[in-house]
């Protein structure tokens, strides 16, 4: 028969045991992307983000950007001289909302990583594409709701700035509207390298002097690149 002796010896050894496997369960990942490179280790981030999920926070949009669920393929790292600096290529299939408004993605994505200590992480966001296009077409809803017609014409791509880039009835229309709201009931988008499609499932409601307002229906945008934003090159109506 053991002794107390015998069976506290025994318990010390059991809590190193523990302890050691805690350890090497969050030092061996690390350590192997470090062996592996950084393209390993950039790829395996954004993978693991398809267990974890993604919650983006879009300048001057009070809702994230939540993913349901979504996929990264076709994944490329390109590293910078230097080796502290990364780019990501990949084809991202994403499902998800902005507060109420249903989001479906497919296409292509850009991620900047950089190197913070020994890890690579995102230098902003893990989906900055995505969340460029996504939020200009919030800028734009909000816009509209408000009736803000300078904000909207800050939406616009270089030479279209002095117009609402056409629409002009159908935006006179909508801001005619008293207790206007306007919502977007879905997004549905196709991201290329510089430029993106999106359509979109609206809702308008308002008071006019002789009736209220209740209509819905679909729109299609065009987007193209502007350094790290997008900008409608298309009718905003």
């Amino acid at each position: 028969m053991r002794s107390s002796e015998d069976w506290s010896r025994l318990g010390g050894v059991l809590i190193i045991v523990l302890a050691s496997s805690a350890a090497m369960v969050v030092l061996v990942p690390r350590l192997l992307g470090v062996a592996a490179g950084p393209e390993a280790e950039i790829i395996t981030f954004l993978k693991g983000t398809e267990r974890e999920g993604l919650s983006m926070t879009l300048p001057g949009v009070e809702a994230p950007l939540e993913s349901r669920k979504h996929h990264f393929a076709r994944i490329t790292v390109n590293v910078e001289p230097g080796g502290e600096r990364a780019v990501a290529w990949a084809t991202l299939d994403f499902d998800g909302q902005l507060g109420r408004t249903e989001i479906s993605s497919l296409g292509v994505e850009r991620v900047p990583f950089v190197l913070r200590g020994r890890e690579w992480v995102p230098e902003d966001l893990a989906a900055p594409r995505l969340a460029a296009v996504v939020r200009a077409l919030e800028l734009r809803r909000r816009a509209l709701e408000a009736g803000n017609r300078e904000a909207l014409a800050g939406l616009l791509a270089p030479g279209l700035e002095s117009t609402t880039g056409g629409g002009e009835a159908e935006l006179a229309r909508v801001l005619e509207l008293q207790r206007r709201r306007y919502r977007a009931e879905r997004w549905l988008l196709r991201l290329e390298r510089d430029e993106a499609v999106a359509s979109e499932e609206w809702r308008l409601e308002g008071q006019l002097p002789s009736r209220p307002v209740d209509e819905k229906g679909q729109r299609r945008f065009s987007l193209i690149r502007n350094r790290e934003e997008f900008l409608f090159s298309s009718s905003l109506m």
